[in-house]
């Protein structure tokens, strides 16, 4: 007898349907899975480890918080590949009574403007509040304000700009907190980039490094500059503040006041205050990425006649680059509010003064004639 199809009766024709209903619920709740995964990614939570903040940088039991910290909130905008910008703005509150306080801390990842004036602008606030550079020679600095920048590897520049990490603090965080901030920070930029290759960077404190020496402490001082500035005694280690005489003419203000520097090898920071805030400020450096920061400012002609260097000097301020032992190095100054108009805070009296002791200091050969 011949074989015979077997009859596909309406019941095996339902479990076949039901078999693909239950196939695509199965693919749909995985796909939901996955949604949930991504999302969850997105608002920097992990299911172990709780919440991130800030690209994931900074997990919630780490700094910058503190143990009874609540009301974070946090407005952010990641890098990705193809987005080599971000921002996070985080605000929180902590503590009790005449304990509380609040918080908020602002980060960026950016190249600056491109114009020059708008540039030099950026680059001054960027620098702008008595700066303590990284350890390990990293391009990179804090203050004691709460501020502070990092500049990211070379192939992470954008359209020949370096891309740069800031941050900013309303309330004071020591220095440490700060650069610990930055690096985290670059290294979850430069992963989200995939702008380089690099191993993450690295920040190591040494506890066991000696504090700085008078000698080193009286660095801000400048010879010739005002009597007696280099010889008074520092009262606060390297932020602290040094009381000199008023400059012997012109309108002096109450008080004139050097802060002490931050000073290694390749970066050095002072700042001259007069009784209305800081009369002058004063940088060089001689980190690289820091450098390429000022990268088309200077131009390519000295600012004075004996000059081995390219840049300016006028009423306003000073940016000067040179060569210091084959490797670029940066100078500058700016004037500001509490600027006493004398010598002290004079760009055109003061910044050839500061140059001559800063390179002398780094080992520089002389930049200027006479």
């Amino acid at each position: 007898m011949p074989y015979k199809t077997p009859f596909r009766t309406p019941h095996t024709t339902g479990e076949q349907a039901d078999r693909r209903a239950r196939a695509l619920t199965g693919a749909l709740a995985i796909a939901a899975l996955v949604a949930a995964l991504v999302a969850l990614w997105q608002t920097q939570s992990t299911p172990l480890g709780g919440r991130s903040y800030c690209w994931g940088a900074w997990p919630e039991d780490e700094a910058p918080f503190r143990r009874g910290d609540h009301d974070r909130t946090a407005d952010e905008s990641a890098p990705a590949p193809g987005r080599p910008t971000g921002h996070c703005s985080l605000r929180w509150r902590g503590g009790h009574g005449l304990g509380a306080y609040e918080q908020q801390v602002d980060l960026r990842l950016g190249t600056g403007p491109r114009q020059e004036g708008d540039r030099r602008s950026w680059l001054g606030e960027l620098f702008g509040d008595g700066d303590t550079p990284l350890p390990d020679g990293l391009p990179g600095f804090t203050a004691a304000s709460g501020t502070g920048a990092l500049v990211l590897p070379e192939s992470c520049d954008v359209d020949g700009r370096p891309s740069v990490v800031t941050l900013k603090s309303i309330a004071a965080l020591s220095p440490a907190t700060t650069g610990e901030l930055l690096v985290r920070a670059a290294n979850k930029a430069t992963k989200a980039t995939s702008c380089t290759t690099l191993p993450p960077i690295r920040l190591h404190h040494d506890p066991s490094a000696p504090p700085p020496s008078d000698t080193e402490r009286d660095r801000c001082g400048i010879p010739g500059l005002a009597q007696g500035l280099n010889q008074s005694r520092n009262q606060g280690g390297s932020q602290g503040r040094r009381t000199s005489p008023a400059p012997a003419t012109g309108p002096a203000p109450a008080t004139s006041t050097a802060t002490s520097p931050a000073t290694s090898s390749d970066f050095h920071s002072c700042a001259i205050a007069g009784a209305q805030g800081w009369a002058a400020r004063f940088l060089t450096t001689g980190r690289p990425r820091l450098v390429a920061l000022f990268d088309g400012l200077t131009g390519d002609r000295p600012p004075a006649p004996g000059w081995r260097a390219q840049g300016s000097i006028d009423a306003a301020g000073a940016l000067v680059r040179a060569d210091c032992d084959g490797r670029p190095t940066v100078f500058t100054m700016r004037s500001g509010p509490g600027r006493t108009h004398t010598r002290l805070d004079d760009p055109r009296e003061a910044f050839p003064r500061y140059v001559d002791a800063v390179a002398a200091q780094m080992g520089c050969a002389p930049l200027r004639a006479g």
